[in-house]
């Protein structure tokens, strides 16, 4: 069987598209195989070449290769850009884990120094505060960061009960703490003291209530203390 004859009878063509019988397709396979110089003479493509190769005894028939997974182009890119958000990943990781352990040291010392720092120095006033129709006036505690232990001598002479209690709250209202019980010295005092670390910066209200022993408060005055952030 020559050219002429596989081109006439388009054996090609035929075994191509699937329309030659099995033992046409065998017979074929075999002529290629046992004469590669016919093969270049009919011009067959090299993927009629590749696929020779994968033609086995049982008449499978033909698929084109499939390159290894790996080996395909779209899974080069997307190995690529996964290994880059693995990087990225890892380096996040890294640093955030860097920057809690330094933090975690930082709670760890000031667990140690106590939740507070000890105050630099001290110092004492004594406050008058506004009744109704006063402006309530503003006393400086301290500083935020230069810790100080601010001792409040609150004048309350004028009021009979020796009860008391302050509710301290910032300016913009948020409650910050209540003092219940609180009896005034023999001067007419109340007396509290402060470590100006506990506070934020900003300004606080005190309000001052007299309360009877039934628990019942009665205001009698307020006043402003500042903290200053340095």
């Amino acid at each position: 069987m020559d050219v002429k004859i596989i081109e006439q009878k388009q054996l090609v063509e035929r075994y191509l598209f699937g329309r030659l019988s099995p033992p046409e397709a065998k017979f074929f396979e075999q002529l290629v195989r046992k004469s590669p110089e016919l093969a270049e003479k009919m011009g067959l493509p090299m993927a009629l070449k590749r696929a020779m190769h994968l033609l086995d005894e049982t008449n499978t028939e033909w698929r084109e290769q499939t390159p290894p997974l790996w080996k395909r182009p779209w899974v080069s890119a997307v190995l690529g850009v996964l290994l880059v958000l693995a990087l990225v990943l890892a380096i996040s990781m890294w640093s955030g884990k860097s920057a809690m352990t330094h933090r975690y040291t930082q709670l760890k010392e000031a667990a140690a120094g106590g939740l507070l720092p000890a105050p630099a120095f001290s110092k004492s006033l004594r406050l008058r505060p506004a009744r109704d129709n006063e402006p309530v006036l503003t006393y400086p505690m301290g500083a935020r960061l230069t810790s100080q232990l601010t001792e409040l001598r609150i004048d309350v002479g004028y009021i009979k009960n020796n009860l008391f209690k302050l509710t301290i709250s910032r300016e913009d209202g948020t409650f910050w703490g209540r003092l219940e019980n609180q009896v005034k010295d023999s001067n007419g005092d109340l007396r509290v003291a402060f470590n100006s670390a506990a506070f934020a910066a900003g300004t606080y209200l005190v309000e001052i209530d007299s309360v009877n022993l039934r628990g019942d408060g009665e205001p009698i005055g307020k006043l402003r203390l500042r903290v200053d952030p340095t």
